[in-house]
């Protein structure tokens, strides 16, 4: 989970880089903004499958541990409804962005202005921002589901 936090944080830097290099057209890393836009996109996907991938494998050890103990399925059904949350919001953050990345390419060969491309960078950050507020949101639950299966309460919910 702190490495989803931590690659987060480093796409979400990445992204405002680019949209700054955009902009202003200085080179990062000695590379112009769509080279560095790949780097980025490359960056993002590994981070939004590590995040899709933590919430699949808590909520498959969640069922098993639930069966295995035979504990009822509320802990497994509270699983599926944190996934239920942040999938639609995330999955629809992955389209947006990989249009956004197909877009450096039109903007660069001149087939797509560039205001517009403006818009939707920063139209593409509000909502990953938007996503990442929703994965915190469910990392919490999931790590309460987790707790109250072992038995410990949370300090935040006595």
């Amino acid at each position: 989970m702190n490495t989803c936090y931590l690659l987060s944080f480093l796409t979400f830097m990445a992204l405002l880089l680019a949209f700054t290099q955009s902009i202003f057209g200085f080179p990062i890393l000695k590379a112009n903004h769509l080279t560095f836009m790949i780097l980025t996109s490359i960056l993002y996907s590994f981070t939004e499958t590590l995040v899709i991938f933590f919430f699949v494998g808590t909520g498959v050890s969640i069922k098993e541990f639930v069966l295995e103990h035979g504990m009822g399925q509320d802990y497994h059904k509270r699983s599926i409804a944190i996934k239920r949350r942040v999938y639609p919001p995330l999955l629809l953050n992955i389209l947006f962005m990989v249009i956004l990345f197909v877009l450096v390419g039109a903007v660069d060969t001149h087939h797509f202005p560039k205001w517009a491309y403006y818009f939707v960078f920063l139209g593409c950050l509000y909502h990953f921002s938007k996503v990442k507020i929703i994965q915190h949101d469910c990392f919490k639950d999931n790590t309460q589901i987790i707790l109250e299966m072992a038995g410990i309460k949370n300090a935040h919910n006595p």
